[in-house]
């Protein structure tokens, strides 16, 4: 048995109690703080963010003035151009992209629960909701860019945002998302929806001029927009355009590196396990952009095209959008530097169980193709 799988194990009560005294004291605290800016001004202007490095977690202060400007007059941001528009093949890889999770059928809870990668999607599930307790705070404006069928919305409400604007490029994917959201209980934010292409168009017609952002979130899907530069790019102008000064662009996708280096050790253009198969067309060229594989990962994605980010070039890329990186790391580093912390976390969103005390190691393997990342936008 791999010793470095995630895995259930007897916990120290009294240290338990203790930590969970702490995080409830760090969560008071966090939200006087709030309450005090929200009582000077309601909630668009702050005079300080506090955010935790998403490797050590370490409190950390921005600048008081930097929230007191308004993000729709930056005309840095607000006049760069987003390029021309799409060219068909564009239009052809999004609406290939748009059917084929438009034709994956609604899970239930009893159905999610009987699916063969059920842990799987529980870790996954788990390394968000780590990622939006480091970089989400109390009464933010959340854009969410590839918000799916609204997977995530549990984890904004526990997150107690303010208000959500969430956009996909599969229309029904959208309407799944807007029932979910209609149907929670105390969802206590404001919610919404729309059918958008945000790597091949701007999202600007569809946000009120005067809208900015604390946070944008992309979870699972950037990598589609590596077909291209000019796709990247329009993704990052719609990414900047609203985030304010401070505000964090967060994450997850495929690890290029890690995909790379299992193409390089197999014996032909495919690798993989039970549950999940990456197949290439040629391992002799990596070029930045376009570079194309297929993957399947059973009950979730069928032979979908993907497209493998190179990291640097993006770094470099982001830089110019004024986005500087402050975490990038796999999701099987993500859970040894955050297991302890949220050891308890992992138990509630059932990753391990009783009867099922160790991720599979099929599921593991399949983990360890993503990594999480932040960005933060500079003045």
């Amino acid at each position: 048995m791999d010793q470095d799988r995630p895995h259930s194990r007897d916990y120290d009560q009294e240290r338990d109690r203790r930590e969970d005294r702490d995080r409830e004291h760090d969560r008071h605290h966090d939200l006087r703080d709030h309450e005090a800016r929200d009582s000077r001004n309601f909630g668009d202007d702050r005079d300080a963010r506090h955010a935790r490095d998403a490797h050590d977690f370490r409190e950390r202060e921005r600048d008081p003035s930097s929230y007191a400007r308004r993000t729709h007059d930056d005309t840095r941001n607000r006049d760069r151009p987003y390029g021309p528009p799409p060219p068909a093949a564009a239009d052809d890889r999004a609406r290939a992209v748009a059917l084929h999770y438009n034709a994956r059928p609604q899970a239930t809870v009893v159905t999610r629960q009987d699916s063969p990668i059920y842990q799987l999607r529980c870790f996954n599930n788990w390394v968000k909701a780590v990622l939006f307790q480091t970089y989400l705070r109390r009464n933010d404006r959340v854009l969410d860019m590839g918000c799916g069928k609204g997977g995530d919305l549990q984890k904004y409400r526990q997150a107690d945002i303010r208000e959500l604007y969430a956009f996909d490029v599969a229309d029904k994917s959208i309407d799944q998302a807007t029932e979910r959201y209609q149907t929670m209980r105390n969802a206590r934010f404001r919610a919404q929806f729309r059918a958008v292409d945000c790597y091949n168009t701007s999202i600007e017609p569809h946000l009120p001029r005067d809208q900015g952002f604390d946070v944008v979130s992309m979870q699972f899907c950037m990598h589609y927009a590596f077909s291209s530069e000019q796709q990247v790019r329009q993704m990052l102008a719609n990414v900047t355009a609203r985030l304010r000064p401070g505000g964090f662009f967060i994450g997850t996708c495929p690890n290029a590196n890690t995909i790379v280096r299992k193409l390089r050790h197999a014996d032909g253009l495919e690798f993989g396990n039970s549950i999940y198969t990456v197949k290439f067309t040629q391992k002799d060229e990596c070029p930045v952009y376009g570079h194309e594989y297929s993957f399947r990962l059973v009950d979730a994605v069928d032979d979908c095209p993907e497209y493998l980010v190179h990291w640097p070039s993006f770094v470099k890329l982001a830089r110019e959008y004024r986005l500087d990186p402050i975490a990038h790391q796999g999701f099987h580093l993500f859970y040894t530097q955050h297991i302890d912390r949220h050891r308890d976390l992992f138990v509630r969103m059932k990753v391990v169980t009783p009867d099922s005390p160790t991720l599979p190691a099929d599921q593991w393997e399949a983990a360890g193709l993503y990594s999480i990342f932040a960005f933060q936008k500079t003045d």
